[in-house]
C-alpha cells in the first residue's frame, strides 16, 4: 500500500491508496487476450464435437470480467487525514461509500491498539466518544510511522 504524506499552506496531508498493479488498460487487455485465448480453443474444441466446452467457456469469462470489474471499482478507494490548525479531518472512500469525519486536532486521541485474536494493529482517531480507524489499507510498518508522525503532529498543533 501506498501512503503519501505531503505539507500544505495550512497544514499537512496524509494520503493513504491500496497497489494496484494493473491500469484501466491493462485490465482490459487482459480480458482480451484471455477472451481470444479461451474463443479459441473453444471453437477449436467444439469443432471436434465437444461443443459442451461452450457454456463452461462463457462462464470463465463472465467471471474473469466480473472479478475485473470488482477489481476496477476499488481502483478510487482512499484515506486522507488532513491535519490543520483548527481541523483534523479524515475522509474514506470504499467503492461508492464516502465517509468524512471532523475533529478537534486540540482534543483528538490516537490509540494503536491490538484487538485480542486477531493479528494486526489498529490505528484509531477519537474524540467525545467517537472513534475513528484509520491505516486499514496500509501495512504494519506504515501503521506504525503514520502512528508517530500523527501523534507528533498533533501535539504540535
Amino acid at each position: 500500500m501506498s501512503l503519501v504524506a505531503a505539507q500544505t499552506l495550512s497544514g499537512r496531508i496524509w494520503v493513504a491508496r491500496p497497489n494496484h498493479s494493473l491500469s484501466v488498460a491493462g485490465r482490459r487487455r487482459l480480458f482480451a487476450a484471455t477472451a481470444a485465448v479461451s474463443v479459441l480453443i473453444t471453437f477449436v474444441f467444439s469443432c471436434f464435437g465437444a461443443w459442451p466446452v461452450i457454456p463452461f467457456s462463457g462462464l470463465e469469462l463472465a467471471l474473469l470480467w466480473w472479478a475485473l470489474r470488482r477489481t476496477e471499482s476499488a481502483a478510487d478507494d482512499f484515506e486522507a487525514i488532513t491535519l490543520e490548525s483548527g481541523h483534523l479531518t479524515i475522509e474514506k472512500r470504499c467503492g461508492t461509500r464516502v465517509e468524512r469525519h471532523e475533529f478537534q486536532p486540540y482534543w483528538a486521541q490516537l490509540q494503536y491498539v491490538k484487538p485480542q485474536g486477531q493479528n494486526g494493529h489498529r490505528l484509531l482517531i477519537g474524540s467525545h466518544g467517537k472513534q475513528v480507524e484509520v491505516g486499514s489499507l496500509l501495512t504494519e510498518e506504515q501503521k506504525m510511522a503514520l502512528a508517530k508522525e500523527l501523534k507528533q503532529n498533533l501535539g504540535a498543533v
